[in-house]
């Protein structure tokens, strides 16, 4: 409920009005329907994090930089 906090602290009236027009053009309406190969990918990563086949954010900034100073 962080957002809640938030937003009880806004003083600003312009922008408070802003967040209203937002949230009230938003189309909530519908739901987003996931294609198969998404579902692929979702449950194949639960299956990685599962079987501890993951790699650190770390290692990956590192990587990325060595891929990027080539």
């Amino acid at each position: 409920m962080e957002i809640f906090d938030k937003l009880k602290n806004i003083e600003d009236v312009r922008l408070l009005e802003k967040i209203r027009s937002l949230i009230k053009n938003a189309d909530t309406s519908q739901v987003y329907q996931f294609e198969q190969y998404e579902l692929d990918m979702l449950r194949e990563s639960e299956e990685d994090i599962k079987y501890g086949r993951v790699i650190s954010q770390e290692d990956v900034d590192k990587e990325d930089l060595e891929w990027l100073s080539k």
